[in-house]
């Protein structure tokens, strides 16, 4: 089967254990811990409820979440995240002409190409601090996808075909650029400068530049967009199986369903499982 672009930049990703990558980074306030949606054929995220926003919950005739334990946020500073397929290397500035040539500040401390030589690749880069947060534990939202899925599913049918899920888990920044090729020889150069501690810094923090020679950047900038996240998620067939490729079993025991439907007649197999989560062996697809 032929990816798309959003499935190659998730699978480039997957390495890096952070969970599910989103190719087009989602405002924070669509997406953030508690948030109920789901994610289309094109990964693009719908959202449809903040459970943790227990009037909202009661006023759309759900059951009330259980006791929930936040963690976060914590913030850190990442370099440049490419995919496994992706080789950096140095390359040489040659005082300064060097990086004019790649479109990359002259006063520079040194450089990077990410390159492929015929295959898919990515690279992601986040400028500004990214935010981890979320929740402690994750039953208490799969208890509630399970009270809840009758009424979910038949108020929304095109969760029957996607799923619906609960991030539990966000990565976000605000200044975020991600450049992805499907084939061919490729590269994207990288600057970077190592530069003296601030106050409060444990050590020295290393600033990075895109070359301006480089194609294919894409850029979400001026507010908080999430870039990874993990949760749960409750997916259905007709009775006997679906076709989705599930995303990992859930681990402590047998997570499935059956999922009543008055109105059509029909009863569902509902199956939950454990979303974007750091244990997925992408030997599976």
């Amino acid at each position: 089967m032929v990816k798309n672009i959003q499935t190659i930049y998730r699978d480039s990703m997957r390495r890096h254990r952070f969970g599910y990558a989103l190719y087009e980074p989602v405002p924070f306030e669509r997406l953030r811990p508690g948030m109920l949606g789901h994610l289309d054929e094109y990964q693009r995220w719908h959202p449809i409820l903040d459970l943790t926003d227990a009037t909202a919950v009661e006023a759309a005739g759900y059951t009330a979440v259980g006791y929930l334990q936040s963690n976060g946020p914590d913030t850190r500073r990442w370099g440049p995240l490419a995919a496994s397929d992706v080789s950096a290397s140095s390359v040489e500035l040659e005082a300064g002409a060097g990086a004019a040539v790649l479109g990359l500040p002259v006063d520079l401390g040194g450089a990077l190409s990410f390159s492929t030589a015929g295959g898919a690749g990515a690279v992601l880069m986040c400028d500004d601090d990214v935010v981890s947060e979320g929740f402690d534990f994750r039953d208490p939202f799969l208890v509630w996808l399970k009270q809840n899925a009758r009424l979910l599913f038949a108020k929304y049918p095109d969760l029957k075909k996607h799923g619906v899920c609960v991030a539990t888990w966000t990565y976000s920044s605000e200044d975020i650029h991600i450049s992805v090729w499907e084939s061919g020889e490729h590269s994207v150069a990288v600057g970077f400068n190592v530069g003296v501690p601030g106050t409060g810094e444990a050590g020295p923090r290393t600033s990075w530049f895109r070359g301006h020679a480089s194609s294919g950047w894409s850029a979400w900038t001026g507010q908080k967009r999430v870039v990874f996240f993990t949760g749960v998620k409750v997916r259905v067939g007709i009775l006997g199986g679906t076709k989705e490729q599930r995303e990992k079993d859930w681990r402590g025991g047998d997570q499935t369903f059956i999922v009543e439907d008055d109105k059509h007649g029909n009863d569902y197999k509902a199956e939950a499982e454990l979303f974007g989560d750091d244990w997925y062996d992408i030997s599976d697809d």
